[in-house]
């Protein structure tokens, strides 16, 4: 009877009824319900940026490493814990229902219990959040996360900080997680925003969207001292990549309905909540090293996918299989291949590739940097790079295809070139012998341009007439693109008002566009200024002090210097992620001392930290042991200090900081580390033994760096007694002459 009453609370916990069980927790006997964690999935982001192939197909249903986008959401909340998840649906609702129906989630055995909620008049989140308060359904605190989720966060973690947080803080009623980006890696150019935040307990003070680098303006923060109040000392973060991951109380959806002005979860609710000395209201920001990031456009779907492909949000791997019929395997080069594929056998497979099954690949066929699905027919002598070729897809011979993503059941003749940034939706046929532009959209049907929301939140809307879809389509028949005998239409991207309003024309072109423009998209630091006059005088911090994560208060020399180590280690880290040769590198490299005008020192220290980094790559995601990680690296690479070294004094500076980076990577076994760097560039005829008994007489005696030399120690001992004796075999051999 005991274990019925416990089956009976936690179902009236799902229904609403947990606070009428929880009264009785006092009465002696009576079993304590457990909590039940509950998850709202926001499967519509309510924008157009992946248009034109979300005109057919909700963007959480689009593939992402040949598996649907949801699938990741729903694996985070499945490692998380979670025992009940609605899934709010606004655009396709009809196919999202249907796809949780149909999967694994829906079974008895899965791990919680699922459910779709219709909301299809939802125009806004904020829509979505005042329908899910008119149903009554959020008990307890929830987890609002979006369908477009890839992250590998550890979320006990995140929900031990918000239950602290919770107990010190009685107005606590939100905790974001927030993923640090590096000061020149490509995810800070997502929708940018600066948090202000107060050090001493990282509670959120302020909130501003910021623009992108493209939109060539200084944004300066303004923020009302009242806000500052009983706060010693605050920071100003740019550099946080928000993944809308978010622990919720049940007072968020009410404050949604109690304020209709609420329609995006962030600019909106989270600036307005803060600011509001009425409400009083507080919302933290959990801050973490660990991957998260949302597939928010095309820009993101890219190059989160190399980042995928390249096993940096282990361990979400493609091998792990999310759905029951996959049957991948990790090869070496990052290469992903399941079963049933066949390969030509003059054909290449290059590095960080997916084959879905029963993909065929043509005799003299090259592929690299690529994700192809299944069913898919890839003819001879093709070149695809940097792409993503969707299942069913039928590609002839003798076509280039060069960063494009090509769709389901798309159909591509014989010698057709596709250029950089080019979408090719469903079901289009291109005819032998054709050229696509860059950054071509192409649809297999015109799209409504007056009604372009509308037409998403049904799939069975066909109440226009043929005269009116004529005249509104987005789109001409697009023949000179894709010949004759093709079935194609130009889709001409036109922002949304979310996005005209976050980002500013420019800004929103760029994130919902393909193609290769991180010149135009990178984000600094000088995006944003101080409403005071600039000074070249240094100058005491104060209470009321504004700090960056990354500001530090120097001469100009030193931020000159600064600036440097930066951007050539992101010309470094450019040049192995593109596999670059070394004299391209070499080249960018130059060019960049010589502009800034710096010394081959900081040449040597940039390569430095960008080839540890890689080295620390491998390892941190048990790709490599750390003397495999160092020799694949150094191997390739470490030739570039053949021109960066010229005499012995520059040998052994290099040597100094190949010693000191090492120590600050914090390698787990820095010595191994070490050594294996030291004894790879003397067998490649970079280091000298004279040279390196010089150096080691300098450092040898340094306490500072005893965890590190170790090994060093041992291989210089053995490479003096290995020359000792070639010196005393010369000379017996000279005494017998």
């Amino acid at each position: 009877m005991a274990a019925k009453k416990g089956k009976q609370n936690n179902n009236d916990n799902s229904s609403g009824g947990k606070q009428k069980g929880g009264s009785q927790n006092s009465k002696k006997g009576e079993m304590v319900p457990e909590d039940r964690l509950q998850a709202v999935v926001l499967t519509d982001c309510f924008q157009d940026r992946f248009m034109p192939l979300t005109a057919t197909t909700p963007r959480c249903l689009l593939p992402f490493g040949n598996v649907p986008l949801i699938e990741y959401t729903l694996e985070f909340l499945a490692k998380s814990g979670v025992n009940d998840v609605y899934i709010m649906c606004s655009a396709h609702a009809e196919q999202v229902s249907t796809y949780i129906e149909n999967s694994k989630w829906n079974l008895p055995w899965s791990p919680f219990k699922i459910q779709t909620i219709m909301s299809p008049e939802a125009r806004s989140v904020g829509d979505v959040m005042r329908d899910l308060d008119n149903r009554g359904i959020i008990t307890d605190d929830f987890v609002l996360v979006s369908g477009d989720l890839i992250t590998n966060v550890e979320f006990d973690k995140l929900l031990e900080f918000h239950k602290f947080k919770h107990t010190q803080d009685k107005d606590h009623i939100m905790t974001m997680c927030l993923s640090k980006a590096g000061q020149y890696y490509k995810k800070r150019s997502i929708e940018p925003a600066t948090f202000i935040l107060d050090k001493s307990n990282d509670r959120c003070i302020y909130y501003q969207d910021i623009p992108l680098q493209s939109a060539k303006s200084k944004t300066s923060v303004s923020i009302d001292p009242e806000l500052l109040e009983n706060v010693d000392e605050f920071v100003l973060r740019n550099d946080l990549i928000d993944c809308r991951i978010d622990i919720c109380s049940p007072q968020v959806p009410p404050l949604f309905q109690d304020n209709f002005d609420y329609q995006t979860l962030r600019s909106d609710f989270v600036k307005g909540v803060i600011s509001n000395d009425l409400l009083g209201k507080s919302v933290y920001a959990y801050i973490t090293n660990e991957y998260a990031m949302r597939i928010d456009g095309w820009y993101s779907y890219d190059f989160v996918s190399q980042d995928y492909l390249g096993r940096w949000v282990f361990p979400s791997v493609i091998e792990s299989n999310l759905l029951e019929d996959q049957t991948y395997t990790h090869e070496s080069s990052h290469i992903y291949k399941e079963k049933d594929v066949v390969l030509a056998q003059s054909c290449k497979i290059g590095k960080c590739t997916a084959i879905g099954s029963k993909t065929t690949i043509g005799e003299g066929t090259t592929i690299r940097n690529c994700v192809i699905g299944r069913n898919c027919k890839v003819g001879n002598n093709i070149s695809i790079e940097n792409s993503y070729i969707w299942e069913n897809a039928v590609i002839e011979d003798n076509c280039k295809i060069n960063h494009c993503i090509v769709a389901t059941n798309v159909k591509i003749g014989n010698n057709v070139t596709i250029n950089d940034g080019s979408i090719i939706g469903f079901n289009v046929v291109i005819d032998d012998n054709m050229e696509i532009p860059k950054d071509s959209k192409i649809s297999s049907t015109p799209i409504n341009k007056n009604n372009l929301f509308d037409s998403v939140l049904s799939d069975d809307d066909n109440s226009a007439s043929e005269e009116d879809e004529d005249e509104n389509a987005n789109g001409k028949l697009a023949i000179n693109l894709v010949g004759a005998k093709g079935i194609g239409y130009i889709y001409e991207s036109e922002l949304s008002d979310n996005d005209v309003d976050e980002y500013g024309s420019d800004d929103g072109k760029i994130i919902n566009s393909l193609s290769n423009k991180f010149e135009d998209i990178y984000l600094s630091d000088t995006s944003i200024s101080s409403t005071t006059k600039k000074t070249k005088k240094k100058r005491s911090a104060s209470i009321s002090s504004v700090y960056t994560d990354r500001e530090e208060i120097g001469t100009d020399s030193e931020d000159e210097e600064e600036d440097f180590e930066k951007e050539g280690f992101a010309t470094v880290e450019r040049a192995i992620e593109n596999n670059h040769d070394l004299d391209t590198a070499l080249l960018e490299l130059n060019t960049l001392r010589m502009s800034m005008n710096v010394t081959y020192h900081e040449v040597r220290t940039a390569t430095i930290s960008a080839l540890l980094s890689r080295v620390y790559h491998f390892i941190a995601t048990q790709t490599l042991g750390p003397k495999d990680a160092s020799l694949k690296v150094f191997n390739q690479w470490g030739l570039l200090f053949k021109r960066q070294c010229f005499e012995d004094a520059d040998f052994i500076d290099l040597m100094n900081i190949l010693m000191t980076k090492t120590l600050d990577q914090k390698f787990e076994k820095p010595d191994l580390i070490l050594f294996t760097i030291l004894n790879n560039l003397y067998d490649n005829d970079l280091l000298e033994e004279d040279v390196i008994y010089k150096w080691w007489d300098t450092v040898s005696k340094d306490s500072k760096y005893d965890e590190v030399k170790k090994l060093t120690s041992k291989w210089v001992e053995w490479l003096r007694n290995a020359d000792e004796e070639t010196s005393s075999e010369e000379d017996d051999d000279e005494e017998g002459d």
